[in-house]
């Protein structure tokens, strides 16, 4: 019962008879509000742009704080928990006490992906630092370079120029091509590594699943090789193609268009090739098929001699111990991708457990605000208003406990199952990681879709609204994991982190509260007439319950007090018949000036003087 029905109650109680019936039909034509105006209104809220601050300010505006949170230790530690500001700004508005609690975790493709990241620690299996020369030396796989190289000899001492496209090279410094009159060299034919070493070890150096002998092999496949000459080379050292060419122009040297057309062909080319290198490397490591490191192999060899008294392994002891060594290899790479899964599920298990917490906090805040402190309890004071706003949390937290440590226990589960699916995933790049990427996000969508057609809900829901679900959760998953793109997009141009994580954040969160917000001014399901429609069904269903409380509550009130005014009525009728009888003028007029009184009508006078007055006051009176 609202406020008016509780105060029109309240009049019904202390009223007159004359009083009591202008009461009863007032609440009878507030019951009477017309059926068209509940429907204008029902219609007007949905065409009015009220929400727009729900809809498309709130969202973007959040949005923005997630993507300036990823600048501060703060908020990627929240983030890994699961805890971005949009997720525990909505969960704490749509709380309340009379809802069933909802305790899943949801983190997007994007946040996963960045998630994943926070796991590039340390890698042991590879050496972390490139130091110069004497690492490149290292990575260098000498005897490849110069097979390279020589393959590419034509007739007995020219070479062809990758890069610049000439046949202008000869191959050693004691039997130069005379007819450039080289004496510095400059033509002598050099390998080049056309993505630097450097490049390549600081792009893996934190993959678990690689080590320092699998980066050597990825480095010196044959599609990274280019022969060009030392004067190209001795200058290019750790620089990219792009980045060579662009030092060139920035030193006022020009290159020719074949030579810059050349040189960016083949990097884009190396590139592709050293990544599905790396991936198929990745893989097999992943299968147990990988290949051991040389230095742990010589490691292992000399165990065995120690061990059996200086006596080398057979081929076939060889053979076991390699074989040993990669299932210990791949051991290592499992257990730390399923280390990393454990460590995110838990986080996000604590993120479960704090937002569960704050989520009662958050309301009772709120409702101070709102309504005050005191008096949105109905206490006495503010001691009291404050055990009993703190009491309700305690008995929401003590209520839920048991269920919300069931729901975490699954949530734990697949958390776990889905970070251990996106550590592997992260291991592996480029356009493969891509597709594996998107592979995951189309399960997930799968699986959440089936949730809308099949599950619990699914009998309370329209085929339009079941379309419009959907189609909302393929958008969204879409846009979020579409972060990936956007950040390796700054990376490209020159925008590095943290600030490519911040704006792929931000811009990822705005597209998907714009695209959310397109949707539903689409209404591509016509959604919005079935929901109107339930509103106003709604709306009806709450006014029948809310009339016949009051009626109930009504009736109970007007037979009380008409039963109350029936005995006082009655009480001084006798009085006045009595009176009447005895023609005790006196009398009468007292049990007239009560009934006036019970009736609650003003008289202006009351005894004989003044009614004597009353009616010599004026030439004519006014009843």
């Amino acid at each position: 019962m609202d406020e008016q029905r509780k105060e029109a109650v309240g009049r019904l109680k202390t009223a007159s008879p004359l009083e009591a019936t202008q009461i009863l039909q007032q609440m009878e034509l507030y019951d009477a509000k017309s059926s068209q105006e509940v429907i204008d209104e029902v219609y007007m809220q949905f065409k009015s742009g009220e929400n727009m601050k729900d809809e498309v300010l709130k969202p973007v505006f959040m949005s923005v704080v997630d993507g300036l949170l990823e600048a501060t230790a703060g908020g990627r530690a929240a983030r890994k928990k699961g805890l971005t500001a949009s997720r525990v700004l909505q969960e704490c508005e749509r709380f309340s006490y009379n809802n069933e609690p909802n305790n899943g975790t949801y983190v997007n493709g994007y946040t996963e992906y960045k998630n994943a990241k926070e796991f590039d620690d340390v890698n042991p299996n590879m050496t972390q630092q490139y130091n110069g020369e004497s690492r490149k030396k290292s990575f260098e796989d000498k005897a490849a370079m110069d097979k390279y190289k020589r393959d590419r000899l034509k007739g007995e001492k020219t070479l062809h120029d990758d890069y610049t496209g000439k046949d202008n090279l000869y191959l050693r410094q004691d039997n130069p091509n005379k007819r450039y009159n080289d004496e510095t060299h400059r033509k002598q034919a050099q390998p080049d590594h056309i993505v630097p070493l450097k490049q390549i070890h600081d792009k893996f150096k934190s993959n678990y699943a690689l080590d320092d002998s699998d980066i050597k092999r990825i480095a010196n496949i044959e599609d990274n090789f280019a022969v060009t000459s030392a004067e190209i080379n001795q200058v290019k050292k750790e620089m990219s193609n792009k980045e060579y060419i662009r030092w060139m122009e920035e030193h006022g040297q020009q290159l020719d268009a074949q030579t810059r057309k050349n040189m960016l062909e083949l990097q884009k080319s190396a590139e592709k090739a050293v990544d599905s290198k790396a991936n198929e490397t990745v893989a097999k490591n992943l299968m147990g098929k990988g290949e051991v490191n040389n230095e742990t192999m010589k490691a292992a060899i000399e165990r065995f001699k120690q061990e059996n008294g200086g006596e080398a392994p057979t081929k076939e002891q060889r053979q076991e111990i390699e074989e040993q060594l990669r299932k210990e290899k791949t051991g290592q790479i499992r257990g730390t991708a399923a280390k990393n899964a454990a460590s995110q599920a838990k986080d996000y298990a604590v993120g479960n457990l704090i937002l569960f917490i704050v989520k009662p906090i958050y309301y009772e805040i709120g409702d101070i605000f709102k309504n005050g402190l005191q008096e949105g309890v109905g206490a006495g004071s503010g001691m009291e208003a404050l055990k009993i706003r703190f009491g309700r949390v305690k008995h929401h937290v003590l209520t839920h406990a048991k269920g919300f440590l069931g729901d975490n226990i699954w949530e734990f589960v697949k958390g776990f199952v889905s970070s251990l699916i996106e550590g592997i995933v992260s291991l592996f790049v480029g356009v493969f990681k891509q597709i594996l990427k998107v592979i995951k996000e189309g399960i997930k969508i799968f699986v959440q879709s089936a949730k809308v057609l099949f599950g619990e809900d699914s009998k309370e829901m329209t085929p339009a609204q079941k379309g419009d679900a959907i189609i909302k959760i393929i958008g969204g998953s879409v846009l979020a994991i579409s972060g990936v793109a956007v950040e390796s997009l700054l990376n490209k141009i020159g925008i590095g982190e943290p600030w490519s994580v911040v704006l792929a954040t931000m811009i990822s969160g705005i597209a998907s509260a714009l695209f959310m917000y397109v949707l539903d001014k689409a209404d591509i399901f016509s959604t919005k007439a079935e929901n109107r429609r339930d509103r106003i069904i709604e709306i009806f269903d709450e006014r029948i319950k809310d009339i016949n409380e009051a009626a109930e509550t009504c009736n109970i009130v007007a037979i009380e007090t008409f039963k109350r005014q029936r005995e006082q009525f009655e009480e001084i009728n006798e009085e006045i018949e009595e009176a009447l009888k005895t023609k005790d003028a006196a009398a009468i007029n007292e049990g007239l000036y009560r009934m006036a009184d019970f009736m609650n009508v003003d008289l202006p006078y009351s005894n004989t003087d003044e009614f004597c007055d009353y009616m010599d006051s004026d030439d004519a009176i006014s009843l």
